[in-house]
């Protein structure tokens, strides 16, 4: 393999993350991923012996992804001066929603559950987890309850996870701003 180019696996799991978030679990095949990643059919069987450890993989490195932009996200918001915890956590919910793979990853899981394998709910789980994750570790910025952690959580899945799951309008950002510092008050 040459220096700096990705492998075939690399090029495969890439290939198929893309197809996963355009078209879903069910609608995309092993031979569209085939014929996109313009590889043969035992290369990738080979490599993911079925579409569902392809689709493991695949929401492996989404979340490995998801890690990285999550981490520069907090990075900028920790620069930032005087920046208010709300503001702060408002931006990291639209950091993780404005992806269209990590939405993706959330319609594939809530949809295909009957094709899933308790090994993919677990990846699903470290999924979430990086979410989780960031938000805590920004609540340590502040004088914020950590008892307060769920309701904030469930209020911005309501408001900003949900919508855009449903192609539907978010709630706008000064009025979820107010609910969430009832919250916190």
């Amino acid at each position: 393999m040459a220096r700096g180019r990705p492998s075939k696996k690399a090029h495969i799991v890439e290939v198929a993350c893309e197809l996963f978030t355009k078209q879903g679990y069910q609608s995309t095949s092993i031979d569209q991923v085939v014929l996109a990643a313009a590889v043969s059919k035992p290369t990738v069987y080979s490599n993911f012996p079925t579409k569902l450890v392809l689709w493991e993989t695949a929401l492996f490195s989404l979340t490995e992804r998801a890690q990285e932009e999550m981490d520069i996200a907090l990075l900028k918001l920790n620069s930032a001066k005087e920046l208010s915890f709300i503001t702060g956590w408002i931006a990291l919910w639209s950091v993780w929603v404005g992806k269209a793979e990590r939405l993706a990853s959330y319609r594939i899981l809530l949809g295909e559950q009957h094709k899933m394998a308790p090994s993919t709910f677990a990846l699903f789980v470290e999924f979430e987890a990086v979410l989780e994750s960031a938000l805590s570790e920004w609540m340590t910025e502040f004088p914020v309850s950590t008892m307060n952690f769920f309701a904030l959580k469930a209020v911005s899945k309501e408001a900003l996870l949900m919508p855009a799951l449903l192609n539907q309008a978010m709630m706008e950002e000064d009025e979820l701003a107010q609910q969430l510092e009832v919250l916190i008050h």
